[in-house]
């Protein structure tokens, strides 16, 4: 599934997400999901940048996060970049969190994207039995 994407705080025109793709957004409590960002770098030189997706209740505030990734594009060049989450683990049946991907260069935030749908994560009911006594 594509989720749109639109710009949260700071400049656009330095790199581009041309898309994030992830599963159904709707994930069991702890489990853990990969989502893809297709990045492209508009400018005539090549960079290095770090990004980072995470899922919040607000912007900057990060629940789970997949962690900085490291990555060079060159020129004109376009590159998926993919980011491993753990849901959060609730104590709860079901929460939403938005999801928010944040893109630096040089340690400096240039962009962070927020998606325009939020991710589900839910605890699916189940029961053990563990023993069942005939009196």
């Amino acid at each position: 599934m594509k989720l749109k994407l639109r710009k949260a705080q700071g400049k656009e025109g330095d790199i581009e997400v041309k898309s994030l793709e992830m599963e159904d957004p709707t994930f069991e409590s702890a489990s853990t999901h990969v989502a893809t960002a297709t990045f492209h770098n508009p400018k005539t030189a090549s960079f290095d940048f770090t990004a980072e997706l995470y899922l919040g209740k607000t912007l900057g505030t990060k629940t789970v996060t997949s962690g900085p990734k490291n990555f060079t594009l060159g020129a004109g060049a376009t590159a998926p970049v993919n980011f491993s989450v753990n849901m959060p683990t609730l104590a709860i049946q079901r929460d939403a969190y938005h999801v928010y991907l944040e893109v630096k260069q040089a340690g400096v935030v240039l962009i962070t994207f927020v998606a325009t749908e939020d991710v589900n994560v839910v605890v699916t009911p189940a029961i053990n039995v563990t023993q069942i006594t005939w009196a």
